[in-house]
């Protein structure tokens, strides 16, 4: 968020919205289990491949 710099609203959305995904993910997943790391590392490498593509076409 501290490198978007949104305005207030558009600040409050982002938030909102992880937070909507952060309790999505937390009802899925109410146990460690094997889906749960193997949803978690999923994640993880999409996040990985993102930040890579997003740093490579926009810059740092």
């Amino acid at each position: 968020i501290a490198s978007e710099n949104p305005d207030a609203e558009r600040r409050a959305r982002f938030i909102a919205s992880f937070n909507r995904g952060y309790r999505s993910f937390g009802g899925t997943y109410t146990q460690c289990t094997a889906s749960a790391t193997e949803a978690i590392s999923r994640y993880m490498k999409e996040g990985e491949t993102l930040s890579r593509d997003i740093a490579s076409r926009y810059g740092n």
